[in-house]
């Protein structure tokens, strides 16, 4: 039986991220993702249910779901400032540039 080598997700990514278009749409996805893994974290830190949250802010608990998952890009500042203030937390909004691009 002929052995199968395992590869690196960061080594089928590499030749991918050459393309601009999508290294855009990559670090775009990834940035929502961020996003996302901090709002559930903090959700779960303050000890409520996505229908609490949804509540607190006058959304539907699937919309939280949808919302936590990266399924809904419907979604804008003002929803972002609503989730802050639910959680009893501050909202920052930072721009730091990437370091090859920065001149």
């Amino acid at each position: 039986m002929k052995r199968v080598r395992a590869i690196a997700h960061r080594e089928i990514l590499k030749p991918l991220l050459r393309d601009r278009r999508f290294r855009k749409g990559y670090e775009e996805e990834l940035e929502k993702l961020r996003i996302m893994e901090a709002l559930v974290h903090l959700r779960e830190r303050r000890g409520l249910t996505q229908a609490a949250l949804a509540h607190r802010i006058g959304v539907s608990q699937p919309f939280i779901a949808k919302l936590e998952s990266g399924e809904t890009h419907n979604f804008n500042l003002g929803t972002l400032v609503k989730l802050a203030v639910a959680l009893d937390s501050n909202l920052e909004v930072r721009f730091h540039p990437h370091t090859a691009n920065a001149a």
